[in-house]
């Protein structure tokens, strides 16, 4: 294996909460910035680790699926590393995410029901996965089904968690969507903390079952808005379940309204500029609270899975609601500003 291909992504911070556990009664809270990565998310670790897998075998194009963040990273690394990326995106991918896949030089084809729909998506899969062995091109997911070795470099964050705490127990809290990430942090913590699943109500494949204490993952019609967790059927579902079951943690559906609640704590309590799907593990953290399933004595961590700067619409939808934003003449500024700065 040649030199790992690197944008600087992994050790990103593990911060305490300063403005969410303390009028939730949580004795200790920390946030995983995930979004400190060099494109703005975890994908970064998988990206970098299948690139340096692409690299070895002289690959000069690739082939990828994305809801939006594995496509960025993806762009970003190929451009970096000089290979041809071609894209199949999801209906529903914020515009943010397809802009920084084209700026870095991507081609980007975005298909209907693709991401919403079991059928289509499965279909798209399906479709994908012949053209790449006819092409002879390597196929890129985000999931351990198609890119095992790529999945590796994600373990890297169960690991971090493990030397910043010194290895104390703590609860985690996950975004689920296709299941990959959710069972890379199970795996490299080794099942020895509780990592709770949390899935958008309107796309509830692992919970659905984890709920209904069966093995099977059944597809599901995608309604959320919630882009990045948008995964309608199985990918990695199943083992995420295996681990959810086998590591004692507990699986949580929030609705979509709970998660843009969640992303406007994070954006006003915390100064962390998350996108909706990164906000989801505070959501489900808040839902088991409220339901007196989780203990506010249990230290926990929620993990902050991509940047605000993703879903500029979400965001604007924050600001509407929490800032403000005067013009006026210059003459006009010493007593506005006067009158804003009393208490």
């Amino acid at each position: 294996m040649g030199i790992p291909a690197s944008l600087g992504q992994r050790r990103t911070p593990l911060i305490p909460s300063t403005g969410i556990a303390r009028p939730f009664g949580l004795r200790r809270l920390a946030f995983k910035l995930e979004t400190a990565n060099p494109t703005g998310s975890y994908k970064d670790r998988f990206i970098a680790a299948e690139i340096t897998r692409l690299l070895d075998r002289r690959a000069a194009v690739c082939l990828a699926t994305s809801s939006g963040n594995t496509g960025a990273a993806l762009a970003a690394f190929a451009a970096r590393y000089g290979l041809r990326c071609l894209i199949a995106a999801n209906e529903r991918t914020p515009s943010a995410k397809l802009a920084q896949m084209k700026a870095h030089g991507a081609v980007v084809v975005r298909v209907r029901g693709f991401g919403a729909s079991a059928e289509s998506t499965r279909t798209v899969f399906e479709l994908l996965r012949r053209l790449a062995a006819e092409l002879d091109l390597p196929l890129v997911v985000s999931a351990y089904a198609y890119c095992p070795e790529g999945m590796v470099g994600v373990e890297s964050l169960g690991r971090e968690l493990l030397d910043a705490t010194d290895g104390e127990p703590h609860h985690v809290f996950v975004p689920l969507g296709g299941g990959g990430l959710y069972t890379a942090v199970c795996r490299a913590l080794a099942r020895r903390w509780p990592v709770h699943a949390v899935q958008p109500e309107g796309c509830s494949t692992v919970v659905s079952a984890w709920k209904r204490g069966d093995g099977l993952i059944r597809p599901v019609h995608s309604s959320t808005r919630i882009s990045g967790l948008s995964v309608p059927f199985d990918i990695d579902g199943s083992a995420a379940l295996a681990e959810l079951r086998a590591c004692g943690g507990l699986g949580v559906t929030v609705s979509d309204d709970e998660v843009y609640e969640a992303q406007r704590m994070l954006l006003q309590l915390e100064g962390i500029f998350a996108e909706p799907a990164g906000a989801a593990s505070l959501a489900g953290l808040l839902k088991l609270l409220e339901q007196g399933a989780f203990s506010p004595e249990t230290p926990a961590i929620c993990l902050v899975t991509g940047s605000g700067f993703k879903d500029p619409d979400s965001i604007a939808a924050a600001a509407k609601q929490a800032g403000r934003e005067l013009l006026v003449a210059g003459e006009e500024l010493p007593e506005l500003l006067r009158r804003e700065a009393r208490p």
